[in-house]
């Protein structure tokens, strides 16, 4: 989050002997512990897919996803991949121009995709252009941004944080969003903003940060709550990826504590060359009503993550976990 690379291509799904394979063939990588009690699955339990919209009772229906400008150009078609009405937030990279943000919006309006864009405020030249890009954005349906500091060391123009772009945010998007850091000390100022976007007359709502156990989250949500947030919140989880991708985000973003959970007890090396979400998903099955919904950061590319959440919330309803 904060500018954070999302998506850096395209994947297909591993190759089988006969051709594609499902992505039931992908290990739910349950070697990661499917609570935080110390309990593990075997393997044949780990090839069981959850229950329809499901991993052990946490809905992913309403999931949303990241892209970037150059990633969805990569995608043939948005609508084969994920649901009508889906949110993709589409980053605002550092070098990345404005006028890409708003092609690709464009094309997930025209696809019956929601376009979330995120505005960074150390990318953007002057007030004239945040306006520009805010009414150009607006024009073709977005209804929804993430404001974000910006993945630069030192501003380009006038706005240094997020909470700089609220207001004229505020003007034009029914629902803005702020990063949340679970692993970091950021709760005042996440508190905040999302203080100055409601006086602002926008509705609040926070999208974390990606990490790869439940608890970690779930213990801020906690803290955050008896801070007084009453914001909606979207927890962010890594797609289907290699444990090498993951290494080398989580390093690009400053994701630490719960990533040296994973390599602390061997998990990470464990994984059979790829992590999915199960595990956080099925860690997140007692999450309080504030988390509204599930994030998806697809390192390993849109449409392995996209078809992983797809069986998933298709398997047949009788199947479940085995957390035993």
């Amino acid at each position: 989050m904060g500018g954070a690379p999302s998506l850096t291509g395209l994947r297909t799904l591993p190759q089988a002997a006969g051709g594609r394979r499902s992505i039931r063939d992908i290990e739910y990588a349950c070697h990661d512990k499917l609570s935080h009690r110390g309990n593990s699955s075997s393997r044949a339990d780990c090839k069981r897919p959850p229950g329809r919209g499901t991993f052990a009772g946490m809905k992913i229906d309403g999931f949303s996803i990241e892209t970037t400008p150059g990633g969805a150009r990569k995608v043939g078609s948005f609508a084969a991949l994920v649901p009508q009405g889906t949110r993709v937030f589409i980053t605002h990279l550092p070098d990345g121009a404005l006028d890409d943000i708003v092609r690709t919006a464009a094309r997930l309006a025209g696809a019956g995709m929601a376009p979330v864009p995120h505005i960074g405020a150390r990318h953007l030249e002057s007030r004239a252009a945040l306006e520009r890009h805010l009414d150009a954005l607006r024009s073709l349906g977005a209804r929804e941004a993430l404001l974000v500091g910006g993945d630069r060391s030192g501003p380009r123009g006038p706005f240094s944080e997020a909470g700089d772009l609220t207001g004229p945010a505020a003007e034009r998007f029914e629902r803005l969003y702020f990063a949340g850091h679970p692993e970091e000390d950021r709760d005042a100022a996440l508190l905040a903003k999302i203080a100055a976007a409601r006086t602002a007359g926008a509705e609040a709502a926070v999208v974390t940060q990606f990490v790869f156990e439940a608890e970690a989250v779930l213990n801020w949500v906690e803290r955050i709550a008896g801070l007084g947030n009453t914001a909606p919140i979207r927890v962010g989880l890594p797609g289907v990826a290699s444990p090498g991708a993951l290494l080398k985000y989580a390093k690009m973003c400053g994701v630490g504590r719960s990533l040296r959970g994973l390599w602390r007890d061997g998990r990470l090396l464990r994984m059979a060359g790829r992590w999915t979400p199960a595990a956080p998903i099925a860690g997140l099955d007692k999450a309080p009503p504030a988390v509204e919904g599930l994030h998806f950061f697809p390192f390993g590319g849109f449409a392995e993550t996209a078809a992983y959440l797809a069986e998933a919330r298709q398997a047949p309803s009788e199947r479940r976990w085995n957390q035993s």
